[in-house]
């Protein structure tokens, strides 16, 4: 089937992650774009905005657009309204996460209409390929787990998207925005986690973590710092008999007592918006992250923000 897409902010989300997957497949044909300054939008999709509705009216992008997929990249405090519109639609709905930058606003998401069946979340690391192997190549016994995951994204994103140090905008700083990432890998790897302790560089909008929880296989920390200057997403389970294995996003592969394992994927972050087009075009490659396991990982970082406690400078 053609499958009519839409996308409801065309920010450097849109830009950098849904686009390039829409158009590089012939089948998905964008058809309708909804966002505050529609100026910018065209300017964005340069020759791509032929034929393509481009409006700042939900209402008519829905109406007019008829898209089949509506992806929503708005800033986190503005997900509910096009999320809800789009899902009353009979759309089926991508959602960058997390769900809402309220999480009373998330679990009411989380329980619309329609949502179990046509909502999922943007939270591609749980469909890496690597997965398997470093679940194959863990010790056995009790783990000690540690996460570390560090970007350069704010140095270079927030020119563009300030709303990203606006506490109530974005729902909180580096935990709920690499932290979903880093959360939801651990628990797709290791299953539900307790929050145990969490430490931050600043209230409100916060640049460096580290947050301690507890799984049933033992233990983890997980240390988030957006301030670096290099990118690396690593988990490293060891046992008490020295036996370890590392899984290395970054570099995409797996470290273990049998060797070392290889990813072919080399873009894995497109993962979820791929698997949620297949999914809406009927195909069955499709794959998504339903709304019950994104609020589950917002759960968790509530609970951890719940116990936060300022250290100007955690060690990670």
């Amino acid at each position: 089937m053609s499958l009519r897409y839409g996308v409801v902010g065309c920010g450097r989300v849109f830009q950098r992650y849904h686009l390039p997957v829409v158009t590089e497949d012939p089948d998905h044909r964008l058809v309708a774009v909804c966002d505050t300054d529609p100026d910018s939008a065209r300017g964005l999709l340069g020759a791509a905005a032929e034929g393509v509705l481009i409006t700042s009216s939900l209402a008519e992008f829905l109406a007019v657009g008829r898209p089949d997929a509506v992806a929503v990249c708005t800033p986190n405090d503005a997900h509910a309204a096009p999320v809800s519109a789009a899902l009353a639609a009979g759309a089926r709905v991508l959602c960058e996460k997390p769900l809402a930058a309220d999480p009373d606003e998330a679990r009411r998401l989380a329980e619309s209409p329609g949502a179990d069946q046509r909502l999922a979340v943007n939270l591609p690391y749980r469909f890496h390929e690597l997965l398997p192997a470093f679940r194959a190549a863990l010790p056995a016994g009790p783990l000690e787990i540690s996460l570390t995951f560090t970007t350069a994204g704010q140095r270079l994103w927030r020119p563009v998207t300030d709303w990203y140090g606006d506490a109530a905008r974005a729902g909180g700083g580096a935990l709920v925005d690499l932290g979903a990432h880093a959360l939801d890998l651990l628990v797709t790897l290791f299953g539900a986690a307790r929050p145990l302790a969490c430490r931050v560089d600043a209230p409100g909008v916060e640049e460096r973590v580290v947050a301690e929880l507890e799984f049933a296989a033992g233990p983890a920390r997980a240390r988030i710092d957006r301030r670096s200057r290099v990118l690396g997403l690593t988990v490293e389970a060891s046992a008490g008999n020295g036996g370890s294995a590392v899984l290395d996003l970054r570099r995409g592969e797996v470290r273990g007592p049998a060797g070392t394992v290889t990813a072919e994927d080399r873009r894995p972050e497109l993962a979820a918006i791929r698997g949620f087009l297949d999914a809406t075009a009927g195909r069955p490659t499709g794959r998504t992250t339903g709304p019950a396991q994104a609020l589950e990982v917002q759960e968790l970082i509530a609970g951890l923000y719940a116990l936060a406690v300022v250290d100007r400078e955690p060690a990670l």
